[in-house]
């Protein structure tokens, strides 16, 4: 990953960054962090971009977007590096656990209720942290999971009801009018791309279909 900046720190020093590091004998290689891109992705003084593994943030136009981008602009900006890379994506990113002498980064991202677990490689004592910080964030409705981005209602524009929701598969795009049996049960998660409509034209013209089985 092109030039580095050595740490000079012990292993004792290295176990609170990262317990990974605690079979090596060597000073590990600290990354300085020159820019956040949004809030899973950084770019290092080399030019190295990377992702925080495990975790996917709203893109910064849709609801918690720039919030997760702040956020990871606090954890990483300004102070060493630590990377366990796992391996190297299609947009030659770095999916890695980020560590700082403030601890597990991709851990705290995710107690924030910023970003979404998604569990991409195989688990480990780390992934379960990660997995253990976005349960509870979901459970307390804090970040993404709170009513300002996952919403049943919508409180700002009660009259605009029709859920329209941004989905992988075949089913990309759909939307649900009151009185469909899924109604009631279907979230408008904002940011995942999930919006309100007024009509079932404007849900159409927008690239949305009615679902399945809703007459």
């Amino acid at each position: 990953m092109g030039k580095r900046m050595m740490a000079g720190v012990g292993v004792a020093t290295l176990i609170v960054v990262g317990g990974w590091y605690w079979r090596s004998k060597m000073p590990v290689p600290a990354y300085e962090i020159v820019r956040v891109i949004d809030g899973d992705t950084f770019e290092t003084k080399e030019k190295q971009r990377i992702r925080l593994a495990n975790l996917d943030a709203p893109e910064l136009d849709l609801c918690g977007g720039a919030e997760a981008k702040k956020e990871l602009e606090k954890l990483v900006l300004g102070q060493p590096v630590y990377l366990k890379i796992l391996y190297r994506d299609k947009y030659m990113r770095f999916l890695s656990l980020v560590y700082t002498p403030e601890g597990f980064v991709n851990e705290k991202m995710a107690g924030t209720g910023l970003s979404v677990y998604r569990l991409k490689f195989e688990k480990s004592s780390e992934t379960e942290k990660i997995e253990r910080a976005y349960k509870k964030a979901v459970k307390e409705k804090i970040g993404l999971y709170s009513a300002k981005c996952t919403q049943t209602v919508n409180s700002a524009k009660p009259k605009c009801n029709i859920k329209g929701n941004v989905r992988e598969g075949n089913d990309a795009k759909t939307f649900i009018p009151p009185g469909c049996t899924s109604y009631s049960s279907t979230l408008v998660q904002l940011y995942l791309g999930d919006r309100w409509f007024c009509t079932e034209a404007e849900a159409v013209k927008a690239g949305f279909r009615k679902v399945k089985g809703c007459n």
